[in-house]
């Protein structure tokens, strides 16, 4: 594990793919990219963490519907099988470590799984329970390229200073069939049709959202969540209970573009977000699922990141 620090003289490397001339990496691992102002370097402007890997290891994962009978509609299973062809270990149970992650969701994780079988140069991870997955429901979508034109998820433009976009407001999928709803898997994709370059002539718009919920039962916080949110459970997209209109509301600020989200519901007793609450869980649903394998290496006392796998339940329906 490490950390990259860029400050002011280091902003032309963040237009800059890594590695690069100026950057490489020595070991992988997973790091943090931290931007900040030389005036504040307490206060980040902002973080982003990944990963660098090598490809030491062929590591093969599939994902299908689960086996047990209790979650069978609702969750997937994934299976994962390690092979040490150009790698030698001496403690398969206690140096390596196979971490599976849905999405980008870096709180939705498995990890320190043990082998379930164990051969020359061969592990193999082929559980039920212990790598199952709620399935969770599709992304919604909004379209905001233009400020002229309506498009299919929005219900008004207020123009001004900065420009608003209302959204239709939402309603739960939770206890609805289960419907296809292409998605982009929670990312967005900044884009604008009046204009040429979308780095530099993309505006900032304030988008307003609204879900017809009642309010939960138990405890808790509602947000909006997805590649928007950078994936994580911001402040500025926590959802306020509107008692007029009988439903839950926010703005957040976003740069033109094609977006995908979700809402997520975070209990006060148990603190672990869940989409299930608005939207519910179906196997159908099409998920993406990370597998990174972790090997610790006695001489440098660290775990190497040497294999990494992706995939996607678009392959099993």
């Amino acid at each position: 594990a490490g950390a990259a620090i860029a400050g002011p003289k280091s902003r032309k490397l963040l237009e800059k793919l890594f590695p690069n001339n100026d950057v490489s990496f020595l070991l992988s691992g997973n790091y943090v990219l931290c931007v900040y102002d030389s005036e504040n370097p307490d206060r980040p402007i902002f973080t982003k963490r990944f990963m660098v890997y090598d490809d030491s290891l062929l590591v093969g994962a599939k994902v299908k519907q689960a086996t047990f009978a209790k979650n069978r509609y609702t969750d997937h299973e994934v299976d994962v099988v390690v092979n040490f062809t150009n790698v030698n270990y001496v403690y398969p149970i206690q140096d390596v470590n196979v971490v599976i992650y849905q999405g980008h969701q870096w709180s939705n994780f498995v990890s320190n799984l043990k082998p379930s079988y164990i051969e020359s140069k061969r592990l193999e991870y082929d559980y039920e329970d212990e790598t199952s997955f709620s399935g969770g429901n599709e992304y919604r979508f909004f379209d905001t390229k233009s400020i002229r034109f309506y498009t299919e998820r929005v219900y008004k433009i207020e123009q001004g200073a900065i420009d608003n976009v209302i959204l239709y407001t939402d309603f739960p999928w939770k206890n609805q069939a289960y419907s296809i709803y292409p998605d982009i898997e929670g990312y967005y994709v900044p884009n604008i049709l009046e204009r040429k370059d979308v780095n530099t002539q993309a505006d900032y718009v304030k988008v307003d959202f609204s879900l017809k919920q009642k309010p939960f039962s138990e405890k808790g916080n509602l947000y909006v969540y997805g590649g928007l949110t950078n994936w994580s459970l911001n402040e500025n997209a926590k959802m306020t209970y509107n008692e007029r209109n009988a439903c839950y509301e926010t703005s957040l600020i976003l740069k033109q573009g094609y977006y995908n989200y979700t809402y997520m519901f975070v209990p006060e007793r148990e603190g672990v977000m869940s989409q299930t609450a608005v939207d519910g869980a179906y196997f159908e649903t099409s998920q993406d699922y990370h597998v990174f394998v972790y090997l610790y290496d006695h001489q440098l006392g660290y775990d190497r990141l040497l294999g990494m796998s992706k995939v996607s339940t678009k392959d099993i329906f």
